[in-house]
């Protein structure tokens, strides 16, 4: 079987093909579609907050990359964005599946802010555990808005596409990155407009959190600090990044106040996360398209006082080995979309 992963971000589209069954996944292609209206209008996204995406947008930036690509599958999953979707975990008593189902409607009212005929809501049970004689159930509840399925639903008609499925783009994270560790990881995902933190423990995940700024903020500072226009400084960011001449060490110098604001972002989410269930953090993963800026992954490193890795989405993949150096420059960019391939073929 052949599938589709797609994930249609703020400013680009992803699209992964993978062959194959769990125990042998082939990956057959993908394909990158950047737009750069952005630099010049900052409401120049294909989606945006509060479940807005552009469908007519979508429909013929797709077609472009379909051109380019040129799929051999009509089946597709889709991943959704999280800032779109609402995710929380909570505790109840230990009870049996159906109870919890009943249990888990009533416990949502008191945490999503809209009504819940407006959302698809899913819901896993991550630990069962025992504390003093009573045992309690950890469950996480994730709930997209039906309205945002219903658009995606559109674009696959329009594009005669075989919709397999979709799911936030969390838990495609999780199937790309994770893969069985049971480490308690933090993703950082660092996209053009948004950077979305996800907490992944024992394999699942409980928590994320989003900031409204992202790589392009560090793109409009640089053409500020050396008076360029932003195509340029966004080839400097690309290029460059932290490892500058002396020419140009000026530029580092009004960036930290802009990085060191995503670095305390991790600390403030690290430190709650062990406030809150007495563990650490013991992992952290840097994706999205910020990450292949020059030095960003050792300046964190440093800020954090621990290792940062690198995103590496194709673990147990198979893939012709001429593609390796080209893999590592699209890896996080190709993270979300891998995923959400991956789950058509688990």
């Amino acid at each position: 079987m052949r599938v589709l992963g797609i994930d249609i971000g703020t400013t680009n589209i992803k699209a992964v093909e993978l062959s194959g069954t769990t125990d042998n996944i082939v990956l057959e292609n993908y394909g990158i579609l950047e737009t750069y209206g952005y630099l010049e209008r900052n409401n120049a996204t294909i989606q945006s907050n509060y479940f807005k995406l552009v469908e007519e947008i979508s429909v013929d930036l797709l077609k472009k990359l379909f051109l380019i690509l040129k799929p051999k599958t009509k089946h597709v999953v889709f991943s959704l964005p999280i800032f779109s979707s609402f995710i929380t975990q909570f505790e109840l008593p230990f009870t049996e599946k159906n109870d919890i189902a009943k249990a888990v409607g009533f416990e949502a009212k008191k945490y999503i802010p809209v009504p819940l005929e407006e959302l698809e809501i899913n819901w896993m049970v991550t630990e069962q555990s025992e504390n003093g004689g009573k045992k309690k159930s950890d469950v996480v509840l994730i709930a997209m808005p039906k309205e945002l399925i219903e658009k995606y639903k559109r674009i696959s008609n329009n594009l005669n596409l075989n919709l397999l499925g979709y799911e936030v783009e969390g838990l495609s994270l999780v199937r790309s990155v994770i893969k069985g560790d049971r480490r308690t990881t933090l993703i950082v995902d660092l996209g053009t407009q948004i950077t979305n933190f996800h907490i992944i423990e024992n394999g699942f995940l409980t928590n994320y959190e989003s900031l409204n700024i992202g790589g392009a903020e560090i793109t409009h500072v640089i053409s500020q600090s050396l008076g360029v226009a932003k195509e340029r400084a966004e080839e400097f960011k690309k290029i460059k990044g932290f490892k500058v001449g002396p020419e140009e060490a000026g530029v580092i110098n009004i960036l930290m106040p802009i990085v060191d604001n995503f670095g305390n972002e991790i600390l403030r989410m690290m430190d709650m996360y062990q406030q809150k269930n007495n563990r650490k953090i013991e992992r952290i993963i840097l994706t999205g398209g910020g990450t292949n800026m020059p030095g960003l992954i050792e300046y964190f490193s440093e800020f954090l006082n621990m290792p940062v890795e690198r995103v590496w989405p194709f673990n147990g993949i198979h893939y012709a080995d001429f593609l390796e150096p080209l893999l590592k420059d699209v890896a996080p960019l190709l993270a979300v979309a891998s995923g959400a391939a991956i789950r058509a073929l688990e």
